[in-house]
């Protein structure tokens, strides 16, 4: 060992004070600016993660207004198609809001997913039922309507793949992009295809055998859906106290209601007694989707913003402070 930096003695041995010191110096200096590149380069990365995160944000918020406005055209389509005449001047206001935020989620886009293919076959699938849709048979109208918003969940979550949402590095707000991404459009889809295809039972007072086969597994997957949902926003309401009693009484309203409007289409429709009126029905299953909409709007969205901004704030505040 002592022959391997004996080199490095006889040179201290032969320099001045001075000299050593600066050596010294700079050999002390060169490693604190590697450790300080190797440091700001991780920040700049958190930095950057959290800022493509923000701006996919931006980007999901009209896109989930958009998505809850198809589901309301689609389901007073379903009446009106079905003969409901009193539901004409509500799809008719519902359409205009609807064209309204597709230009608004449009506009939100980052140019390269605002020229995607999958984008671009969701306004064109948006522009053939908003111009052709009373023409269309009924069945028809709710498949066209229900591929579109499918098409839309599936863009969704190719908008959280580019802004690296689903790579979110931190448990506590992984579960809030889960929520938001994923578990609450599947399960508040599937609660706006049975009030579309309530609606048009009820409208129609038929039940046929398709549109039995399609309710009923809507209903057993609604179950597993539901679960998937909940587990999730325990999860968020642990990460995050503050929103705890806010959720806690959300959840517990959307389960409730989920569990009411599951026995009635099993006590009514079901079982082809076709007592509630569609109207009723409608406006039974539209306030029960609306407080899934609220939840999102109203605490998860503006929390998970809030805790990403957070997190871009920290990295920032470290680096200033490393570079002190």
């Amino acid at each position: 060992m002592k022959q391997f930096f004996s080199p490095a003695i006889a040179l201290m041995g032969r320099l001045r004070y001075a000299s050593k010191f600066m050596l010294l110096g700079g050999a002390l200096s060169v490693v604190i600016v590697i450790l300080l590149y190797v440091l700001t380069s991780a920040l700049n990365r958190d930095i950057r993660v959290a800022e493509d995160e923000l701006a996919g944000l931006q980007m999901l918020k009209p896109m989930n207004r958009m998505v809850q406005f198809m589901q309301q055209h689609r389901g007073l389509s379903s009446g009106v198609l079905n003969g409901n005449e009193a539901m004409k001047e509500k799809r008719a206001a519902k359409e205009k809001e609807l064209n309204d935020e597709v230009m608004a989620a449009d506009r939100a886009l980052a140019p390269g997913l605002r020229t995607q293919a999958a984008w671009q076959s969701i306004t064109q699938d948006w522009d053939a039922i908003r111009q052709g849709g009373l023409a269309m048979a009924p069945p028809e109208n709710l498949k066209r309507h229900s591929a579109m918003i499918g098409k839309v969940l599936d863009f969704m979550i190719n908008v959280a793949d580019e802004s690296k949402l689903t790579l979110d590095p931190e448990m506590t707000t992984y579960y809030f992009m889960d929520t938001i991404v994923s578990k609450m459009p599947a399960m508040l889809e599937l609660m706006g295809g049975l009030r579309a295809r309530g609606t048009a039972v009820l409208t129609k007072k038929e039940l046929t055998s398709q549109m039995r086969t399609d309710i009923t597994a809507s209903l057993a997957q609604m179950g597993s859906t539901l679960r998937a949902q909940n587990s999730n926003l325990s999860k968020v309401m642990r990460m995050s106290p503050s929103l705890k009693l806010a959720l806690t009484s959300y959840s517990l309203t959307f389960t409730t209601g989920v569990e009411q409007i599951s026995g009635l289409i099993g006590s009514d429709i079901l079982s082809e007694k076709f007592e509630t009126p569609p109207l009723a029905y409608l406006a039974q299953t539209t306030e029960l989707i609306d407080v899934g909409y609220r939840m999102m709007f109203d605490s998860l969205l503006p929390q998970f913003e809030q805790q990403l901004e957070e997190r871009k704030h920290a990295a920032l505040r470290d680096m200033t402070l490393a570079g002190g």
